[in-house]
């Protein structure tokens, strides 16, 4: 595994002429997740509506993540057009991959006060890569295989997610604009890491 910083610097390269198509994509998303996040603001039963409707988007947000992953290995398709289209085709197993990590996650968080919700977060980072790469994968199935993938690695991908704070805490003095770039920047250096692990598992697979 490379460090963070091998990371960043493999990131800029794939993004260096995809920087505006990156963060269209990004904006776009930004957008949808926002106007259906607005009723989860009310406390009627608008805010279930709200809260329905993000759940809804967890799809999207996939793509997004996977777009990116092909990116990484040298795919031009458009980010935005590549999004939509992985969301159409894949959207119910996208969804309940989603829903169920969602869940997990939330009410881990409750019971524990955040600590195994970051955890299990973690655990769950890998679920959209492998589903593209591994269509044949039940949604509960790239659940368990992200988990055993990630067992001792949270760590390694907490660490590289940490070196991304003073790009993060830059783009709130731009009023959350700079986002746009830091999120795709942030996701790309997430997929190159999956590929390095899942090349990593192979290799450990095939010896044992």
């Amino acid at each position: 595994m490379k460090t963070p910083y091998e990371y960043r610097a493999q990131a800029r390269e794939v993004l260096q002429n995809r920087w505006g198509d990156a963060a269209i994509a990004a904006a776009v998303i930004f957008v949808l997740t926002s106007i259906c996040s607005l009723p989860s603001l009310s406390n009627s039963w608008l805010g279930h509506i709200g809260t329905l409707l993000t759940l809804l988007l967890i799809p999207v947000s996939y793509s997004f993540s996977i777009s990116l992953l092909k990116a990484t290995r040298q795919d031009e398709e458009k980010l935005l057009e590549g999004t939509l289209s992985t969301a159409k085709k894949m959207y119910s197993n996208l969804f309940v991959a989603g829903l169920l990590s969602t869940l997990i996650i939330s009410v881990l968080s409750v019971l524990t006060l955040g600590i195994a919700g970051v955890i299990f977060a973690y655990a769950y980072r890998m679920v959209p890569y492998l589903m593209h790469d591994y269509p044949e994968l039940t949604p509960r199935e790239a659940l368990k295989v992200s988990r055993e993938m990630m067992k001792g690695h949270k760590l390694d991908l907490f660490v590289l997610d940490i070196t991304f704070i003073g790009w993060i805490l830059l783009s709130i003095l731009t009023l959350g604009i700079g986002m746009l770039f830091v999120t795709p920047y942030m996701q790309v250096a997430s997929a190159l890491f999956y590929d390095d692990l899942r090349a990593k598992t192979i290799v450990e697979e095939e010896k044992v």
